[in-house]
């Protein structure tokens, strides 16, 4: 058991130092495959098994994301998705207007089209926004890591994260559920989030600068037509199971109502080649690896480790055991990044005893844990989504030290919100 442990802690601390560098020898290393060849030790060293390694991997959280992605890559490849948020950033006339519209608009999508589709389509336009209006990529570009994270949270729809809890937790009617809990702490978080960005980088958004947007963005009006509706009334459908299972137990969920939304892309898209070829197979592939590599830790007895050094056990019933979940959350992960740690953790919590009727405690581990996305560049999925993009687009999008050193403010600050709307009232 301690070779067992030692193995995994080394396999733990290699990949997060590959994905902390990113460049050896000045060959990058691709996050996914940093995360990748972390699973695939894993493997190698028999911490787990290839059937354990399979099972562990979470199909509905998969399908749920590939569902979302065709979706998104029908918008983006028809050119409606660039030329809709071309036409909301074309509003904004100074820098200040520009980081609202980010942090705020960008927020808002999220909470409907998944924050880690609208990290990877909004990242190129944010760098081609900083390109025009002569600004560092870095302020624009955490604006848009902490709008997607915060914006997230307020649907189950919203992040990888959220909907395990939904689906996993027995939360009846989820999509009403977080919206009633969750869309005022969100709103006001995005809100303090615009003030706290504009006060660390006010040097910076000082000028009076007006961006230039381009108007010339190629449209197929047909094929957009096609995608935004199928993309409408698939988000309609997110509602509307949530109505239906008021009065009729399905076990339809929403993996099923994305899953049929993109296959609904593929056969009444028109560009389907583009829809494919539009999808960013490197996330999938990250996101399956990362369900095996948190496997091997769980195997190995990493996240025991973890979890034994923060003595919080929440007890179902008492509303100050909410101040237990958030500071486990906050803390693993960053660890082990916020949607394989509510994996891990909500067995955890089944096991102390929370069912669905304690549907608070079940909103708190999933905000909670989504906010923790903004305390450093580990938190979340999303923040190594804008860095990758951003590689791509050869542009270096921010440091983790720049990161966390606003993160941690805006973490709190969100924190602090949540508690006050979640606890205190």
């Amino acid at each position: 058991m301690e070779f067992t442990l030692i193995v995994s802690l080394v396999i733990f601390c290699l990949v997060y130092a590959l994905i902390l560098i990113r460049n050896i020898n000045g060959v990058k290393v691709p996050i996914w495959l940093a995360m990748g060849s972390g699973a695939l030790l894993f493997l190698i060293f028999g911490i787990i098994s290839p059937i354990k390694a399979f099972s562990s991997v979470n199909f509905e959280v998969i399908m749920f994301l590939l569902g979302m992605f065709l979706l998104v890559s029908g918008l983006e490849s028809s050119g409606a998705l660039n030329y809709i948020t071309n036409k909301i950033l074309s509003k904004a006339k100074t820098p200040n207007q520009v980081l609202f519209v980010v942090i705020f608009v960008m927020g808002i999508l999220s909470a409907f089209l998944i924050n880690d589709t609208i990290a990877l389509v909004a990242t190129p336009i944010v760098i081609g926004l900083v390109r025009k209006m002569k600004l560092r990529p870095a302020p624009l570009l955490i604006s848009l890591a902490f709008g997607v994270t915060i914006g997230s949270v307020m649907t189950p729809i919203g992040n990888p994260q959220n909907l395990l809890v939904s689906l996993h937790s027995g939360i009846k009617f989820p999509m009403f559920t977080f919206l009633r809990y969750l869309a005022l702490p969100t709103i006001l978080s995005l809100v303090a989030t615009f003030f706290v960005i504009k006060f660390f980088y006010r040097k910076e958004f000082e000028k009076n600068l007006i961006p230039s947007t381009s108007d010339e963005i190629c449209i197929e009006r047909k094929s957009a037509i096609t995608s935004g509706i199928l993309v409408v009334f698939t988000i309609l459908g997110f509602f509307a199971l949530g109505i239906i299972k008021m009065f009729v137990e399905l076990e339809l969920n929403y993996s099923h109502i994305a899953l049929i939304g993109g296959a609904a892309m593929l056969v009444f898209g028109i560009k389907r080649d583009k829809i494919i070829r539009g999808l960013n197979w490197q996330i999938l592939v990250f996101f399956v690896a990362m369900f095996v590599f948190v496997s091997g830790l769980q195997s190995g007895g990493v996240i025991d480790v973890f979890h034994n050094l923060l003595p919080l056990k929440p007890t179902p019933g008492d509303k100050f055991s909410s101040f237990d979940i958030i500071g486990t959350s906050l803390t693993l992960s960053q660890f082990i990044s916020n949607v394989p740690f509510v994996a891990v953790y909500l067995p955890i919590m089944h096991n102390y005893g929370f069912s669905g009727s304690d549907s608070l405690s079940w909103i708190v581990l999933a905000s909670a844990s989504t906010i923790a996305g903004n305390l450093t560049i580990f938190g979340a999925a999303s923040n190594i989504i804008i860095l990758q993009v951003a590689e791509k687009n050869k542009v270096f999008a921010f440091s983790s030290k720049e990161f966390f050193k606003i993160g941690s403010i805006v973490t709190a600050v969100s924190v602090g919100i949540l508690v006050f709307f979640l606890v205190l009232i």
